[in-house]
């Protein structure tokens, strides 16, 4: 918030012609001249403007001034945070950075258009939520983890387990099996690697919905629960047709 503007001792007196006055006036009033001295008249008026309405004008500006203070001190404060808030943060991103690797694999190779659309959708959303842990992770100056399959994860929930076996994530040799895999029988396995991959990703999110300190962390983690269940239950329809 900018400072309030004082008058400095050793600057001399507007002249009229100087006046602030004079400024408010508008175009229509000379500023100088013989005109000056009307700038402020007998009937309590300032270049034109009423006494009230000057005044309102300088109420509503100090409103915006401390309005923009409050602002930036709110932006610039630091989150509420916990174990929970940075775990998960840290574990989701890993967990989401597999999800994407699975879903580009699915909109390049599925042949069933509902199954592109599907990954389509996974690397659409969980990208921009990747943008948003890593956002919070800054506020909170945290630096990413490097990936380490043996990276511990899940403490913050009283689960901790090496990355490789985090809720929901599949393993190399399941990855590998799903590029080697070709028309249906492809479809088939990227459905059930991300069904399983959300139904994981859920759990942890409900924990995180409930425990997290910031209010916004848990927001995004109750949505996140909520749309991967939904999901999950999606693909469980389209693997229920395919098999038909």
């Amino acid at each position: 918030m900018h400072p309030l503007m004082t008058a400095d001792p050793a600057t001399p007196e507007p002249t009229a012609s100087e006046s602030p006055a004079a400024d408010l006036a508008g175009p229509g009033v000379a500023r100088g001249g013989a005109d000056a001295g009307a700038a402020v008249g007998p009937t309590g008026t300032f270049g034109g403007f009423g006494l009230g309405r000057v005044l309102v004008l300088g109420v509503a500006l100090a409103f915006l001034v401390g309005a923009a203070g409050y602002f930036i001190g709110v932006r610039t404060a630091s989150p509420p945070t916990s174990a929970v808030d940075e775990g998960f943060l840290q574990d989701m991103s890993d967990h989401h950075d597999q999800a994407v690797v699975i879903a580009l694999l699915g909109a390049s190779r599925a042949t069933d258009p509902v199954v592109r659309d599907f990954a389509t959708e996974v690397l659409l959303f969980q990208r921009r939520e990747l943008g948003l842990f890593q956002a919070y992770q800054q506020e909170r100056g945290i630096m990413p983890a490097e990936y380490d399959p043996e990276r511990p994860t899940m403490a913050w929930m009283d689960m901790p387990r090496p990355l490789s076996a985090m809720n929901g994530m599949a393993t190399e040799e399941q990855l590998d099996a799903l590029e080697a895999a070709s028309g249906a029988e492809f479809d088939r396995m990227f459905l059930e690697l991300m069904q399983t991959h959300h139904v994981g990703g859920a759990h942890m999110a409900e924990y995180a919905a409930e425990h997290a300190a910031d209010a916004k962390i848990r927001l995004m983690a109750d949505r996140m629960a909520k749309n991967q269940t939904a999901e999950a239950n999606e693909y469980q329809g389209v693997l229920d047709r395919l098999a038909s």
